[in-house]
């Protein structure tokens, strides 16, 4: 168990909005002094005319560049690959963002993954997965972008949009979509904020170690408000590893009372994933907030 945070500067974090779902993501994302914002589309919409990084590129060539291997082809010989790759000179940490399934989003994930491992940056993505009902094509195509981005980055979390018809069953379409990119906004935000540059190497040795990562995130109040957080986290929709199944963890959490909530909750943690490895970090509550809100990033 190691706490995050703890070194004397923060990470320089990049972080990457691909497509259209990663744009949405983007624009909700709450950016720390150390995280740049970076938007990739061959569009940009209005909403995030207030993102200072923009490049714009052709879905047409991205899954040619993508799916070059760095091993192969270790040098960034495309307009779009230089152009990544100056938006991202001297970061430490670069998280990903966007939708799988798609002709940009999904490859221009594999194609920033491919460009930030040439530079020796820590990876980590966030992708959406299509509903079922949106057809096998579709679905074939997330899943070669989701085998493809799996080589490309250190690790990567996956939000299926099916259980949204569970947490968000009586909003419409677009405001459920919505919703799903505020629930993603909020874990890329707070790992800008938490990480030190120091925590970069050993991050990446825990992601690379873990074949899928899930991530769940509870709220609780009053007298058993660590429990019930970390109960909540575990049983979110998009958290569906079995607890003792959890090989790594990456544990953010707010509590009122640092000294006994933050033990409490590594005590619920660890009794239900006792082989965990634990990655854990204190972040700032809200003034005068007496909720528990606990994240937990669980790798199998």
């Amino acid at each position: 168990m190691w706490q995050l945070g703890t070194g004397e500067e923060r990470a320089r974090v990049a972080i990457v909005g691909c497509g259209g779902a990663g744009a949405n993501v983007l624009r909700r994302v709450v950016a720390p002094p150390n995280a740049l914002r970076i938007a990739i589309n061959d569009a940009f919409p209005q909403s995030i005319a207030d993102v200072p990084t923009r490049i714009l590129v052709s879905g047409a060539s991205l899954e040619g560049y993508a799916s070059m291997d760095e091993k192969s082809v270790p040098q960034m010989e495309t307009d779009e690959e230089k152009q990544i790759s100056a938006a991202l000179l001297d970061r430490d940490v670069v998280l990903i963002v966007g939708g799988l399934g798609g002709e940009l989003g999904g490859w221009g994930m594999g194609l920033v993954g491919r460009v930030a491992r040439i530079l020796g940056d820590t990876t980590m993505a966030l992708a959406t997965i299509p509903f079922g009902l949106e057809g096998p094509i579709r679905r074939r195509l997330a899943e070669t972008q989701l085998r493809l981005l799996q080589k490309r980055v250190d690790g990567v979390i996956t939000f299926g949009n099916d259980p949204l018809l569970q947490v968000a069953k009586d909003l419409p379409m677009v405001k459920a979509f919505a919703a799903l990119s505020a629930i993603i906004a909020r874990p890329v935000s707070n790992l800008a904020m938490a990480l030190a540059r120091s925590d970069a190497t050993p991050l990446r040795r825990m992601l690379v170690d873990v074949r899928e990562w899930r991530y769940g995130m509870g709220v609780g109040r009053e007298k058993h408000r660590c429990f019930v957080a970390v109960e909540e986290a575990y049983s979110s929709p998009w958290f569906t590893p079995l607890p003792e199944e959890i090989r790594h963890a990456i544990v953010l959490m707010s509590v009122p009372e640092p000294a006994e909530d933050e033990a409490e909750v590594l005590h619920e943690i660890r009794r239900r994933s006792p082989r965990a490895v634990l990655a854990w970090a204190r972040l700032q509550p809200p003034p005068e907030d007496d909720r528990a809100v606990v994240q937990v990033f669980g790798g199998m």
